[in-house]
Formats: C-alpha cells, sequence, structure tokens
C-alpha cells in the first residue's frame, strides 16, 4: 500500500470517529476542495468544513470507505456517508467518490463528487423530488450551506 493510501484510510478512520485535529492535518495550508454543495473551498476552511460537519452530525451517522487507492501524486476514494439531515430529519445515504492531489504528503486538492439532485430528494422529500435537479433549489442549499461555514468559521476564529 502507497503511503498516500493509508493516509487516505487514515482520513476516513478519522472522520467516522470525529476526529477533526486529524482531518486538519491530512491537507496542506493552501489546500482547495470542492463538492457539489461547497464548490469553492481554501485554505483553513477546508478543514473549517469537516468540523463543522462533524460537530452538527447526527450521532448514529455512519462513513463507510469502499474503497480507496493512491499513488505519489494523486489518490481516490469511494465512500458512503449515512446519516439523518438536521433539517427535515431524514435520512440520507450519499455515495461520493473523491479525488486527491498530494504534494510534500499533505492533500493540495480534493474534489469530491455525488449527483445533488439526489441528495436533494433523500434530504429534502417532496420538494427535492419535485425541483431538487432545478438551479434554483441547488443554488438555494450551497448558499444555505456557504452561510452556515461562513457563521462557523467566524465564530471559532478559523480564517478561510
Amino acid at each position: 500500500m502507497h503511503p498516500n493510501e493509508a493516509k487516505i484510510r487514515d482520513f476516513y478512520k478519522s472522520f467516522h470517529s470525529r476526529n477533526s485535529a486529524s482531518i486538519a492535518d491530512f491537507y496542506s495550508q493552501d489546500v482547495e476542495f470542492s463538492d457539489p454543495v461547497f464548490p469553492k473551498l481554501k485554505g483553513g476552511a477546508v478543514p473549517g468544513m469537516w468540523s463543522m460537519l462533524l460537530e452538527r452530525m447526527d450521532p448514529n451517522a455512519t462513513i463507510e470507505l469502499v474503497e480507496a487507492n493512491a499513488s505519489a501524486e494523486t489518490g481516490t476514494a469511494y465512500w458512503v456517508a449515512t446519516y439523518l439531515f438536521s433539517k427535515t430529519g431524514r435520512q440520507v445515504q450519499n455515495h461520493i467518490r473523491s479525488e486527491f492531489q498530494f504534494k510534500n504528503g499533505k492533500v493540495i486538492k480534493q474534489k469530491d463528487r455525488f449527483p445533488l439532485w439526489k441528495w436533494t430528494r433523500m434530504a429534502l422529500g417532496a420538494p427535492g423530488v419535485l425541483l431538487g435537479w432545478s438551479p434554483l433549489v441547488q443554488g438555494k442549499v450551497r448558499s444555505e450551506a456557504a452561510r452556515n461555514l461562513e457563521h462557523y468559521l467566524r465564530k471559532k476564529g478559523i480564517k478561510a
């Protein structure tokens, strides 16, 4: 196993055990992150996002790493997050593919992919089923997440 694959596996173990300090150590200080909800995060906002999500996570949530592999410069992971969405109490089972770029043993870029319309169907129920595909609903999900993260980072004194 390449050392970067071991780092990816440790990252998801830390995520599963809600260890935000270990997650923060996974990233370079100038990391870039994107996913369908948080499309353009940089620097301290990346581990800050995970810290926020971990603090607010359903206590019965599970994070399952299904597969991981890596080389000296890149890596991938396929993982499943199962949890109750706090705003609606609805069950979500999100299947996510992650791509990583490494430099000097740290992640400098991470891109997570999942179909946002599938997430809205699970998390929002009928509104997500009917309108989860629309730019209006997806934009609302992104803007609310961005506001929550901005408030969290400011409250915790984390610089983005």
